[in-house]
């Protein structure tokens, strides 16, 4: 009794002398799944990122900020160390989020209108909301 293919069942693979035979790895990435479009995923995603809004600085805060900054001009040779609130500014949308700072002063940057900290960190002194000589 003869099959259909038992002529050919036990012949070898037919393997090309031009094309190299694909790895199992390679081969399996051309069926694994893909995006098709790409950078949607991450617009999807920074779209469902939550932002704040500045935070308004009222009278009072802005005169408690005013005495810190002169605190810390008349102790800036000693390099006062502070801490305090700041806004930062988010670089993609609107917005952004605020964040405890704390160092050593280096420098007031009159030219940047900034606060420098002994680490380098530049903060300017619009984003400050609370500030506190320590």
């Amino acid at each position: 009794l003869m099959g259909r293919y038992d002529d050919i069942i036990n012949m070898e693979h037919p393997s090309s002398e031009r094309h190299p035979r694909m790895s199992a790895l390679d081969r399996a990435a051309q069926f694994s799944a893909f995006a098709a479009l790409t950078g949607y995923e991450d617009i999807i995603s920074e779209s469902g990122r939550r932002t704040e809004e500045r935070p308004e600085v009222d009278e009072e805060q802005l005169g408690r900020l005013n005495e810190a900054m002169g605190r810390i001009e008349k102790e800036l040779a000693s390099r006062p160390a502070v801490k305090g609130l700041r806004f930062l500014p988010d670089s993609r949308k609107s917005g952004g989020r605020t964040t405890a700072f704390e160092g050593r002063v280096r420098n007031i940057d009159i030219g940047t209108s900034a606060l420098v900290l002994a680490d380098g960190t530049s903060i300017p002194l619009q984003d400050i909301l609370e500030l506190e000589v320590l």
